[in-house]
């Protein structure tokens, strides 16, 4: 993977209003969660990949259920770094609403799964397309309530990447 796919990608996410950052191994996910998310909140992760595995270990307050989540961790399809956007799936049973109900997500984003375009991305997977996509771009916003703009109400008012 393109060092400089990789800063694009983080460089555009940052405008986005995400908070992106790389981290230089899987072996310090752990960490950098603790360190990330407050203790005592509850913390929806499906446990699917092997990062969300690791990402479970460092849980101190996990819940099964997203609804009843505060935040949501999760490994996620792709991203695109011309936007900075992510992209969820509902592959292997993956609920795409997790990422859209908790007030809080973190995405696990494997650096290798990082394109440059969109385009790039659907000749990637043109074989075998996922069934549902969310494409995510920062956190969620709108501006239909009287023209003010307003975070989070149509999904998390908060978006961190982690880039691996």
């Amino acid at each position: 993977m393109s060092s400089d796919i990789i800063e694009r990608f983080l460089d555009n996410a940052g405008k986005a209003a995400a908070n992106a950052s790389r981290l230089k191994s899987a072996r310090s996910l752990g960490k950098t969660l603790t360190e990330l998310l407050p203790a005592e909140a509850s913390v929806y992760c499906p446990g699917k990949s092997k990062l969300e595995q690791s990402a479970e270990k460092a849980l101190k307050n996990p819940v099964g259920d997203y609804a009843s989540a505060e935040i949501c961790i999760e490994e996620v399809l792709a991203g695109i770094a011309e936007t900075g956007s992510l992209v969820c799936s509902s592959d292997e049973g993956r609920a795409v609403q997790a990422s859209l109900l908790p007030a809080r997500h973190v995405a696990l984003l494997p650096a290798e799964k990082i394109f440059a375009t969109l385009d790039d991305f659907f000749a990637g997977v043109a074989a075998d397309p996922p069934t549902n996509l969310t494409l995510i771009t920062g956190p969620s916003r709108t501006a239909d309530i009287e023209l003010t703009l307003a975070i989070g109400v149509h999904g998390p008012g908060q978006l961190d990447i982690l880039v691996i």
